[in-house]
């Protein structure tokens, strides 16, 4: 009774044993010290090192260089010879001896002098050969005189008389110039020789200048108008120069005599003149119209000769408002060749065209050559000026309008009366 009573064991070490064995797994069901909650058991496993590949990389980079450091210290100790102690020999061929080329170029002789004989004496090719130089050229006037007078003269001491001279330089300016034949406009003439010259080739033939000789004007200051004399003019018509045809304007101002003492053209006098179609070129601005005649309200004709229509300061020609027919040259091609493209972009984009047929390419060349033939018509129409009337334009005398077969003066009361 007492032995069973001490194999057993007291409460107090039951009770030790039973909080061992919670305590032993409560330690294992406890997680790590390490180990964040909520993190993954395979982060448990040991981690390599960061910085493994860097580590590598540097101790791979320092082998390099000291690999390469010892490299080129080997060569330049064992393999490499030093620069003065490297002899080198030119490849010798077996039947040919060696030579070497010396003096190229020294034996030219530029200067005219002759090869001296080799006498054994010769320097070598290292040493430096002095060469003479001529003496260099130098210009000496008086011999230069000398020596052209000497072969003009024909061994006549150098001496050449002025008449000799002139008399040489014409006979070679005869013989080296050119015949060239030059029609003449005028009645062949005899000259002193008895020879049949024009006469207005005589002075440029014997080398002498021409005077021109100065005429006096011979008509009456007071009966006459002077040449390139300005009279201004109001338009009486439009003016349109797309139909050749007349144009006619009333002198608005008296004009008078070359003295301004006189008065010739009283205003009021018609002038009248003539232009041509077709004149007036692209780019210009300008056309150009003649008078023809004036006539006076008291009954006068005065012709007018090379007498031209200017502007208001003296320019020549007709001016106005230029219209260039851009539209007229230049719209029916323009028509032609957008219908044409708008056929070409209706065909592209038919839903059921065929790729390998164009069943509009003759249509299409056939617009073609009627907007070119509609171009080559309309490209040349000139284009046309116009200008209104009642405006002002000039005309200028084309010479002298002589008044003496019709009018005389004579005195009348201290004043010029007609």
């Amino acid at each position: 009774m007492t032995d069973t009573q001490s194999g057993e064991k007291t409460l107090a070490e039951l009770e030790r044993e039973a909080r061992a064995r919670a305590d032993a797994e409560l330690k294992k069901s406890a997680p790590a010290e390490d180990k964040k909650p909520g993190q993954p058991e395979v982060n448990q496993l040991k981690k390599r090192g960061k910085n493994r590949v860097m580590t590598l990389g540097v101790l791979a980079l320092a082998a390099l260089i000291i690999l390469a450091v010892t490299g080129d210290w080997a060569v330049t100790h064992y393999l490499r010879q030093p620069a003065a102690s490297k002899e080198t020999s030119a490849p010798k061929d077996k039947g040919i001896a060696a030579e070497k080329r010396q003096g190229m170029g020294q034996d030219a002789a530029p200067f005219g002098e002759q090869a001296q004989p080799d006498n054994g004496n010769s320097q070598p090719a290292e040493q430096a050969q002095t060469i003479t130089l001529p003496p260099p050229v130098t210009f000496d006037k008086s011999l230069a005189l000398a020596v052209s007078g000497g072969s003009s003269s024909g061994g006549q001491g150098g001496t050449v008389s002025r008449s000799a001279e002139r008399g040489e330089t014409s006979a070679t300016a005869t013989t080296d110039t050119p015949q060239v034949y030059t029609p003449c406009r005028e009645a062949l003439v005899k000259d002193a020789s008895g020879k049949l010259v024009c006469p207005t080739a005589t002075a440029s033939s014997t080398g002498t200048s021409t005077v021109t000789g100065i005429q006096r004007i011979t008509l009456d200051p007071d009966l006459y108008i002077p040449v390139d004399t300005y009279i201004p003019c109001t338009l009486q018509t439009r003016f349109v120069s797309d139909v050749a045809g007349r144009i006619s304007c009333i002198i608005s101002e008296d004009v008078y005599s070359a003295s301004t003492h006189v008065r010739l053209i009283q205003a009021g006098t018609r002038a009248r003149g003539v232009y041509k179609s077709g004149t007036l070129k692209h780019g210009q601005g300008r056309m150009f119209v003649q008078w023809t005649e004036l006539r006076t309200p008291d009954g006068l004709k005065i012709p007018m000769v090379d007498s031209q229509v200017v502007g208001q300061l003296g320019e020549s020609g007709i001016d106005g408002w230029v219209d260039t027919h851009f539209w007229e040259r230049f719209g029916n091609a323009m028509l032609l060749s957008t219908v044409q493209d708008v056929a070409a972009a209706a065909a592209d984009s038919a839903p059921g065209k065929d790729r390998n047929t164009d069943y509009t390419e003759n249509s299409r060349a056939a617009a073609a050559e009627m907007a070119k033939t509609a171009l080559d018509n309309s490209i040349n129409i000139p284009p046309t000026i116009y200008k209104n009337q009642g405006d002002i334009i000039g005309m200028m005398t084309g010479s002298d309008i002589d008044f003496s077969g019709v009018y005389r003066l004579s005195i009348k009361g201290g004043r010029y009366g007609q």
